[in-house]
């Protein structure tokens, strides 16, 4: 052992300054023994250096505790979190994310991730962040923080600064993987600045997202007018911490017909110089009516005529000609008539067949004793049927040979509406005539007009078709 030539401060001889005044050894320094050591007085101008000298150690040693303590809360995960608390409290969104580790690859929107904090739960997730962090300083590790959908959402990890001498403990956020299903051919889509395109049905990844809400644009190629549309993205993890994006285009491939397929297209005013049938589906087409079409083809007397125009909004579209709607409608009109007119004639068969038996039943009556009152009833009062059959009942009353009437059978054979107030009844009838001794069986045919009441019938008209007399 020796001791400083300075101070006389005991050393090692592995010191290669004085542990006390800071004095530099000279390797040629003798060893001299203890009991041999001077103790000299410092000149005052020494003495100050030695002084400067502690008192600058002291400095550097102060400095480097107060760095050492001011580094420690610096990177103290409590007081990030209480800061980011208060952060938070403020609503200051930009400054809020600032706490988080983000990789430089993702993705990220400072209000929709604040957004999105905001809804999960701010407080649970700041507990769970507390919680985490005390593991990972006691137990060296920590459990990802998992959002309400089961999605990976925080983990808390730590990483060397300074050279290793210190551990910054970061909350590191796990992004989603934005997926986009493409619609139709040649779709581009833009989200959060990224770009990708693909055809019909194609699943593109787009990258990695922070959870929050993204403007998107989607657009498709198109020979006729744009095909775009726009939105909002919720990007929020499936479980898995997956998000497809599924944009619906305004548009696509568009099917057309016509009430005459060799009826020539145009589109927006332009000829195809192909007919419907050869054009029938075309596109992608926008669907929001910015294209028009029309046919022109000839009407029936050879004259060049055009559909009526029609602006896209949907995927089917049929072109209709003024003449062939007419003739259309005519057929309809003629259709749902013939119809009604068939259900006049089901619905009254059964009671216009009653009421024409009871009319002949009346007749009988009226014929045999000349009472015209019998069938009154059954004719429209002042009718020119109702004076033919005045007429007769009188001629039959004048007759001067006795007579009698048998009404064997009535049958009816047909109903048919002529309009919807007038039906037509077909009937084939049979009776006996006996006068004077003279017997005669007659077989007639013959159409009673029968006019529809609301209480009732009426019988305007009676018409012999065939008739047959055998004598007896």
């Amino acid at each position: 052992m020796r001791n400083c030539t300075n101070c006389g401060t005991e050393r090692k001889e592995s010191d290669k300054f004085c542990l006390n005044c800071g004095l530099k050894f000279e390797e040629s320094e003798k060893v001299l023994p203890i009991q041999e050591t001077k103790h000299t007085i410092l000149p005052p101008k020494k003495r100050k250096k030695r002084l400067i000298g502690l008192i600058s150690a002291a400095v550097l040693v102060t400095g480097l505790v107060g760095t050492h303590l001011f580094l420690q809360t610096k990177y103290d995960a409590s007081k990030r979190i209480i800061e980011m608390n208060q952060t938070y409290t403020k609503s200051d969104s930009a400054q809020f994310m600032s706490y988080f580790t983000v990789e430089d690859d993702v993705v990220k929107d400072e209000q929709g991730f604040y957004d999105f904090v905001e809804k999960e739960g701010w407080e649970s997730i700041r507990d769970q962040l507390k919680t985490e962090t005390s593991l990972l300083k006691t137990d060296g590790l920590s459990n990802i923080i998992l959002d309400s959908n089961g999605n990976k959402f925080l983990s808390v990890v730590t990483e060397p600064v300074l050279f290793g001498l210190y551990d910054r403990v970061s909350f590191l956020v796990h992004p989603i993987k934005v997926e986009a299903e493409m619609p139709l051919d040649k779709t581009t889509i833009d989200i959060g600045a990224k770009e990708v395109t693909g055809d019909s049905g194609e699943t593109v990844v787009v990258g990695k997202f922070l959870p929050g809400s993204y403007p998107w644009t989607a657009s498709a190629t198109s020979s006729y007018s744009p095909i775009k549309t726009k939105g909002t993205a919720t990007v929020k993890g499936d479980g898995s911490n997956s998000y497809v994006l599924n944009p619906e285009l305004n548009g696509g491939m568009l099917n057309i017909t016509s009430d005459v397929a060799e009826a020539v297209l145009w589109i927006d005013g332009e000829s195809t110089k192909k007919t419907v049938k050869e054009m029938n589906s075309i596109g992608p087409v926008a669907f929001d009516g910015s294209v028009e079409i029309i046919a022109e083809t000839k009407d029936d007397k050879g004259k060049v005529v055009k559909s009526e125009p029609v602006s896209i909004d949907s995927a089917s579209a049929h072109l209709t000609f003024a003449h062939v709607q007419k003739k259309a409608a005519a057929a309809r009109a003629e259709k749902q008539a013939a119809g009604e007119l068939q259900d006049l004639e089901e619905s009254n068969e059964y009671a216009v067949s009653e009421y024409i038996a009871s009319f002949r039943n009346e007749f009988e009556s009226a014929l045999n004793y000349g009472e015209f009152s019998y069938i009154s009833s059954y004719f429209p009062p002042g009718s020119q049927i109702q004076s033919d059959y005045v007429a007769d009942i009188a001629r039959h009353n004048a007759m001067d040979a006795y007579y009698t009437y048998d009404f064997e059978s009535t049958v009816v054979t047909d109903v048919k509406a002529i309009d919807k107030q007038t039906l037509q009844v077909i009937t084939d009838e049979t009776f006996l005539f006996s006068s004077d001794g003279d017997d005669y069986q007659y077989y007639k045919t013959k159409m009673y007009t029968v006019e529809i009441l609301d209480y009732g019938y009426y019988i305007t008209d009676i018409e012999q078709l065939a008739t047959k007399q055998i004598a007896i």
